[in-house]
């Protein structure tokens, strides 16, 4: 770990042996202050709690990687582009990390799991938040609060952050697991509690090689679009080209997550589809396109609500939500994208048998 961390003022702080009050354990907090947190003692700085906290900064036991947000986070700063933040990675507990990242009962790895998401949820907002408010200079409002976990530990993120949006008002989910328990997630955003639209600010990616958890995230993004949620503004999705389910893909979307959350991600610049450009008429998959949209920040979204023609329309069809590719007849034919802020990108796409 980078020495600058560890000097006489240390900007990275290991909390050993915190308590978590109802579900009666302990962990290791680890705290992230921003480059100017010693020089100026009235100045207070947004927060973000982020899940799985033994990752954030340092290598994970499990995975032997690293999001390493300390040193995005210093990136952007040094180039204004974001405000100053604290960063709070809270640990979890191994072999209850899925019991306590879920609000109900499911089944992992073939083993029933009894939902302790409610116990958490008092340990992030009722232990870990008052000690961190106390202890640093905190912007302690809701405004200023942010939450943000991996797989399901953005399933954890979801439901903390709709339950309590008097508490956190921006949510980032990395290829949340919103599928767990039966898809009741999808349930509560239809028809349930999470129904009516929150004042909240959302961000949902995923890596476009993480297969079921693709869908999941799109159809999570579409419900809460359906619920009011203004696409851009409120809600963000980004589908990483070639990502993976680990620490390392994640880390390389720290950068537009934190411009989304506490930056200005500027102006668009440009368009690049993802497609494949050979699609058969007996795929059961359906093979959609990726539009993403790269702004002159270094932010990156995925356009889902573009306006799609087809050159030859006899050939392809596409679905307007998500980009989504119906084969009708053989042959080739070009397809061109037109993005909500106006930017245009073409490709060819052969239709085989």
């Amino acid at each position: 770990m980078n020495k600058e961390f560890q000097a006489k003022k240390p900007r990275l702080i290991v909390i050993e042996d915190f308590h978590a009050t109802m579900l009666n354990n302990n962990r290791s907090l680890h705290v992230y202050l921003p480059p100017s947190y010693y020089d100026d003692k009235e100045k207070k700085f947004p927060v973000l709690y982020v899940h799985d906290g033994k990752s954030v900064f340092d290598i994970s036991d499990w995975s032997k990687e690293s999001l390493n947000m300390h040193t995005e986070a210093d990136k952007l700063i040094s180039e204004g582009k974001i405000k100053e933040i604290i960063i709070v990675g809270i640990d979890n507990i191994g072999k209850h990390r899925t019991s306590e990242y879920s609000h109900w009962d499911g089944v992992d790895m073939g083993e029933p799991v009894l939902g302790k998401g409610d116990l958490y949820e008092d340990f992030v907002i009722n232990d870990i938040k008052p000690f961190m408010d106390k202890n640093f200079r905190t912007l302690s409002d809701r405004d200023n609060t942010a939450l943000m976990g991996a797989s399901i530990g953005g399933l954890a993120t979801f439901n903390i952050g709709f339950r309590h949006s008097e508490v956190f008002s921006k949510l980032a989910m990395l290829s949340p697991y919103l599928g767990w328990g039966d898809n009741k997630l999808y349930d509560m955003l239809s028809t349930g509690v999470y129904k009516d639209k929150k004042p909240l600010k959302i961000w949902i990616d995923v890596g476009s090689k993480e297969d079921s958890f693709v869908n999941m995230a799109a159809n999570g993004v579409l419900l809460l679009m359906n619920n009011g949620y203004k696409y851009s503004d409120e809600l963000v999705a980004y589908e990483a080209p070639d990502g993976e389910h680990s620490e390392r893909f994640w880390a390389q979307r720290i950068e537009p997550v934190l411009l989304f959350l506490f930056g200005n991600i500027g102006k668009p610049e440009s368009m690049k589809l993802y497609v494949e450009n050979k699609i058969y008429l007996s795929d059961k998959a359906i093979k959609h396109i990726n539009s993403v949209v790269t702004y002159d920040s270094g932010f990156k979204m995925t356009e889902v609500s573009a306006n799609y023609s087809v050159e030859k329309s006899d050939l392809l069809k596409i679905d307007g939500f998500g980009g989504g590719l119906l084969p009708l007849a053989e042959g080739v034919t070009k397809i061109t994208v037109k993005s909500s802020t106006g930017l245009t990108a073409q490709e060819s796409i052969a239709i085989l048998k």
